[in-house]
């Protein structure tokens, strides 16, 4: 028997619209209800190569990424511990009243002078894990695919350059990758009250750069859900909607 032949007349009898083909229509109904049509089409399988068939379909689920997030599990969870790192570094700058680092100390030295200031060195630790919190943050959103996240960052890395000739007052200079660096001996030389203007306070360069750290934190969240295809709110994720799982099978 011909079962390539059977199949395909099978397939073109239900596609077609013609009074003969309404017939064949209930004749293969028939045979589907009297397992005739069960029969002919596990002859014809069985005919197939089972091994290659399964050969096949690992190597594409090995292939396959079912998440339907745009970026793979290790870059979201570096998404996620950057943007908590500088959203927390940047709080612990602008943070105002008596837990504020720029507030000043009293100090008494050796011969008995009593004096009251900025802890330069307090400022510059907090600043300086700001700035590698920072970077850290940009490094990761270079592997990131979600325009939403790349987005902000984009936004973060604008609202800097604004800031750049500010920030340069107190040793933080700007580089061609958008990294900052920052020179301590610059730093703690520098005016304190000029770093507080930058770094305290709600409205400050670091109260808004933690604000967007923490606007891609929850983008970065809202991936990490996605992992499974249909979500919480009734939606396929960003794989099914742009067909890249079901491309990924051929």
């Amino acid at each position: 028997m011909n079962f390539n032949y059977n199949i395909n007349t099978l397939f073109s009898s239900l596609n077609s619209s013609s009074s003969s083909g309404m017939s064949n229509l209930l004749s293969d109904y028939s045979a589907i209800r009297n397992g005739s049509y069960g029969k002919l089409l596990r002859a014809y399988y069985n005919n197939v190569d089972n091994d290659a068939v399964k050969s096949s379909y690992n190597k594409v689920t090995k292939k396959a990424n079912t998440s339907t997030a745009a970026d793979s599990t290790a870059t979201i969870k570096e998404l996620q511990s950057s943007t908590d790192a500088l959203t927390a570094s940047g709080k612990e700058l602008y943070t105002t009243g008596s837990k504020s680092v720029f507030k000043k100390k009293t100090v008494t030295d050796e011969s008995g002078k009593t004096t009251t200031d900025y802890d330069t060195d307090a400022i510059y630790k907090k600043v300086k894990s700001f700035v590698d919190d920072y970077n850290d943050v940009l490094k990761a959103t270079e592997k990131s695919s979600d325009s939403k996240i790349t987005n902000s960052m984009t936004s973060m890395v604008n609202y800097t350059k604004m800031e750049a000739n500010m920030l340069s007052k107190v040793g933080i200079t700007i580089g061609s990758d958008s990294r900052l660096s920052i020179d301590e001996d610059t730093f703690k030389k520098s005016d304190m009250s000029v770093a507080k203007s930058l770094f305290n306070g709600t409205g400050s360069y670091a109260y808004t750069i933690a604000t967007k750290s923490a606007m891609a934190n929850s983008y970065a969240d809202m991936e990490a859900k996605q992992a499974n295809t249909y979500n919480k709110y009734g939606s396929y994720g960003s794989a099914y909607m742009q067909g890249s799982l079901y491309n990924s099978y051929f």
